[in-house]
């Protein structure tokens, strides 16, 4: 019974591509959260007012990259309540919304960013 033998030029850079499949996505996920949630911050705290600066010092973020988690928010106990207070107002106070339009403004730069990432990875970038 003969052999056949059949070479495809470029199969070995295709299967090493696909062999840093996993590597580049998680290496991306991370990326991606990180500079998700630097922007959101950063909008945040340029949109948030300013009366003592305790509130734009409470601004933060918290990034799991195993879960593929990112936040941004308060988390200070001294300050959780009238963060609220400023971003949904109250009886007395009109709301001063910081947050949500944070997350808004990056809401559509996750997706093309992560996938750009993963290319860039894949390709040893």
């Amino acid at each position: 019974m003969a052999g056949v033998t059949v070479d495809i030029d470029g199969l070995a850079g295709v299967l090493r591509a696909i062999g840093r499949i996993p590597g580049a996505a998680r290496q991306a996920r991370e990326e991606t959260l990180r500079e998700w949630a630097e922007d959101v911050q950063d909008t945040a705290e340029e949109r948030v007012p300013r009366r003592t600066g305790a509130l734009w010092e409470s601004i933060d973020s918290r990034i799991n990259a195993d879960l593929g988690v990112a936040e941004v928010g308060v988390w200070d106990e001294e300050t959780l309540d009238y963060a609220l207070y400023v971003e949904k107002g109250t009886s007395s106070m009109a709301d001063q919304p910081y947050l949500v339009p944070a997350f808004e403004a990056h809401r559509a730069e996750v997706a093309p960013g992560y996938r750009r990432r993963v290319v860039e990875h894949v390709r040893g970038q």
